[in-house]
């Protein structure tokens, strides 16, 4: 059975010319599941030759641009190839009004139906989403805006032991999602600083990779996909090796990169 994630943006703020910003695709069993949508999404989607009018559903950390700006235009090209099926979006308050008044200012409009699902709670884990394929729940993480982490669960077939892949992304340190997390068989998590700048990561909300690497050691997770990588990173080995002191099994995310959960 298929359950793994495919990296379209792995970068922090601004894009380069190898770290795209914050997208990912979850396929669940064949349920494609499309978590963050920054800006060039939709191009990341066709470059991994995925298929756009596959994605059904829709999860959006927060409302910054490097995680949610590529929404509209993501809408308007399903409408312009024909689409009719649903489609969900689960996102903090506020989100069903940019998109809404994006379409009325400028003219477009779509066809299809959207479900929204808008999240406004400050603490607890919440259901979300529940599919035939997977569950997503959500709990609050500690930034500037109001800004979610989910813990997606397979629904499996037969009796093996469902797989969690959680995603925190962005946050400052807290262990407060230490239960949210708990066990997750990988666990993607912001690491946008090197640990030398931790006053910087703290004053914007931001982790460093050794924050990480402790975050995951302390959850008892099976593996650490780290992701939002500051640009100044061009390569991420200090990370990498900053993480790895924390917690052992751990990778780099990169743009197209493909990881079993």
């Amino acid at each position: 059975m298929n359950f793994y994630v495919t990296v379209l943006g792995s970068g922090a703020a601004l894009p380069t010319g190898v770290r795209r910003c914050s997208a990912q695709v979850l396929n669940a069993n064949g349920f494609k599941l499309l978590i963050d949508c920054a800006e060039a999404t939709q191009d990341r989607i066709r470059y991994n030759h995925l298929k756009l009018q596959s994605l059904g559903t829709v999860i959006i950390s927060h409302l910054h641009g490097d995680h949610f700006f590529g929404l509209p235009g993501l809408l308007s090209t399903m409408h312009l190839c024909g689409r009719t099926e649903p489609v969900t979006i689960v996102a903090p308050k506020g989100a069903r009004e940019v998109i809404e008044t994006t379409f009325a200012l400028t003219g477009n409009h779509i066809e299809f139906p959207i479900e929204w699902h808008e999240m406004d709670f400050g603490e607890g884990m919440h259901r979300v989403f529940e599919g035939k394929r997977c569950t997503v729940d959500a709990f609050p993480l500690v930034h500037s805006v109001p800004t979610y982490g989910f813990r997606i669960t397979e629904v499996p077939r037969g009796s093996n032991a469902p797989r969690v892949y959680s995603y925190c992304c962005d946050t400052a340190y807290t262990e407060d999602i230490l239960p949210y997390i708990e066990g997750s068989n990988l666990l993607c998590l912001e690491c946008t600083f090197a640990d030398e700048l931790v006053e910087l990561a703290t004053t914007r909300c931001h982790l460093t990779a050794g924050q990480a690497g402790r975050l995951a050691a302390k959850a008892h997770v099976e593996k650490l996909l780290l992701t939002h990588i500051s640009a100044r990173y061009r390569e991420p080995d200090l990370l990498l090796e900053q993480a790895s002191a924390e917690f052992a099994n751990c990778v780099v995310a990169s743009d197209s990169m493909r990881i079993d959960v």
